[in-house]
């Protein structure tokens, strides 16, 4: 099923509690939502802080991946996205907003499909969802604006590279004041699913995809040292216009 901001989105919470994590205490609240007669999921609002009747409230609208947040897969970066969102708005007071829409939206299995295309076939992550007659982006953000109304979030800093996210959450009525660009280091496997992303899907990426530097030398984890919270700027400005901060692992 495809959705647009012209879906109808029905979002109802459920209950709230405070988790302990390896990262320290977070208040996550459950929902339930359904959207246009879709079956209905359920979204979790991860939430550091007192933010309800708030502006500019740090916020990470990110789409569950399972291959790479439960198996570990290094094929994209949406595992350190989420670590690097988490670490955020537990210093600057924010909420990450979790939704169930694997693959850009096609689901666990399709996405593996796609996998196998680009394995096989050697496409990218937009022409294998095409071959597959798959949309290249299927997501819809209806329950993310339903959950800022309902906590009285008056305005947002999106963490994202997305513009279509951006511009999404913009006309779903959500008010973005500022964008808090969520930047991950590449590794060989991923680097061409992120020059997909900064190619084709237009993502503000500014070559972070590049693997090699031009002495042949590659850019991994392993070489930057200092372990997982290596390198990790939490809050660079960005140069232009003040609105954009840097979270880049290197």
């Amino acid at each position: 099923m495809s959705f647009d901001e012209f879906s109808t989105g029905d979002t109802r919470f459920v209950a709230e509690t405070k988790l302990p994590t390896d990262r320290g205490f977070y208040r996550v609240r459950g929902y339930r939502h359904s959207v246009d007669g879709a079956p209905p999921t359920e979204p979790v609002a991860i939430v550091y802080g007192e933010i309800e009747g708030r502006e500019s409230v740090p916020v990470r609208v990110h789409d569950a991946c399972f291959t790479s947040e439960v198996l570990g897969s290094l094929k994209c970066d949406c595992k350190q996205q989420l670590q690097l969102a988490m670490e955020y708005v537990q210093e600057h007071d924010g909420m990450v907003i979790y939704l169930h829409q694997e693959g850009r939206g096609i689901g666990l299995a399709n996405k593996l499909a796609a996998y196998q295309l680009q394995d096989e076939k050697g496409l990218d992550t937009v022409d294998a969802n095409r071959a597959l007659g798959l949309p290249d982006d299927t997501r819809e953000y209806t329950a993310v604006a339903n959950i800022l109304e309902g906590m009285g979030i008056k305005s947002i800093r999106l963490m994202t590279n997305n513009p279509r996210k951006v511009a999404t959450l913009e006309r779903l009525g959500v008010k973005i004041d500022g964008r808090i660009p969520c930047i991950v280091q590449a590794n060989l496997f991923n680097q061409g699913y992120l020059e997909a992303k900064e190619g084709r899907m237009k993502h503000y990426l500014d070559g972070s995809w590049c693997y090699w530097d031009h002495s042949g030398s590659t850019f991994d984890e392993a070489d930057a040292g200092g372990g997982e919270d290596a390198g990790v700027d939490k809050a660079e400005s960005a140069p232009e216009g003040g609105d954009d901060v840097t979270v880049d692992a290197q």
